[in-house]
């Protein structure tokens, strides 16, 4: 099987004539029931990090999750997660809440709030998406349904962090344990692996090897430290 191939750049002043390369800070992180070791923090301040995942297929059922702390104040659609150049899928965050832009996979073209996002509080968040619906579930409950088309496939480059203009509308959070299925993963599976690592040479439940494109521990660099040594995150993801 083939191996993927993932870099991930973060770039701090994206659109001056001397732009940096750097990695925002790690810390450690820890909560209830799980300790996956370090965690990818996005301050605010222009920090984002630009991606692209390569896949033989485009994506049409996927299911996109991680666990998120909210660390600070946002405006009204700061953003964690934007797919490159259009609003398939636009993760965003204001100070209290977690919100959702589905535009061009046939949802609303208006911002939707998902759900509520508690200050310094470590939660799960997964957005599957499954045919004709997308569906929003925290910490392994079903919180909001929408429904989108049937057709429309989840782009292959997308930020963390910003707008689709790079610098602007950067969020503050940590993020870990980020993985994208090329499928509609069942809610039991969900809750399955929500604490525990996924191995990707694991053949049962929904077949990892085949089925999971990007899975990112964040577990290189030095907590605390903004790791400019550091230049991209590996995935350990091997499905194409």
């Amino acid at each position: 099987m083939k191996k993927v191939s993932f870099i991930i750049l973060f770039l701090v002043n994206h659109f001056s004539s001397n732009a940096q390369i750097t990695m925002p800070d790690f810390q450690s992180m820890q909560y209830v029931g799980s300790n996956f070791g370090n965690s990818l923090n996005f301050d605010g301040a222009s920090t984002y990090a630009l991606g692209k995942i390569y896949v033989k297929d485009s994506i049409t059922d996927f299911t996109l999750e991680f666990w998120i702390k909210n660390t600070g104040t946002d405006g009204t659609n700061d953003r964690i997660y934007s797919t490159y150049n259009n609003n398939a899928l636009q993760i965003g965050k204001n100070s209290t809440h977690l919100k959702l832009l589905a535009t061009d996979l046939g949802g609303s073209s208006t911002w939707q709030t998902a759900c509520t996002l508690e200050s310094n509080i470590w939660v799960h968040i997964a957005i599957v998406r499954g045919s004709t619906s997308l569906k929003v579930y925290k910490n392994g409950g079903l919180v909001q349904t929408y429904s989108v088309d049937a057709i429309s496939y989840l782009p292959t480059l997308f930020r963390l962090g910003s707008n689709i203009e790079g610098v602007g509308e950067n969020g503050n959070f940590s993020i870990d344990e980020m993985r994208i299925w090329k499928i509609a993963v069942s809610p039991a599976l969900i809750n399955k692996y929500m604490y525990t690592t996924v191995n990707p040479n694991n053949t049962i439940d929904q077949n990892p090897s085949t089925k999971l494109v990007l899975y990112y521990r964040f577990d290189q660099g030095l907590p605390g430290a903004s790791n400019t040594s550091e230049l991209g995150l590996y995935n350990s993801a091997i499905s194409n």
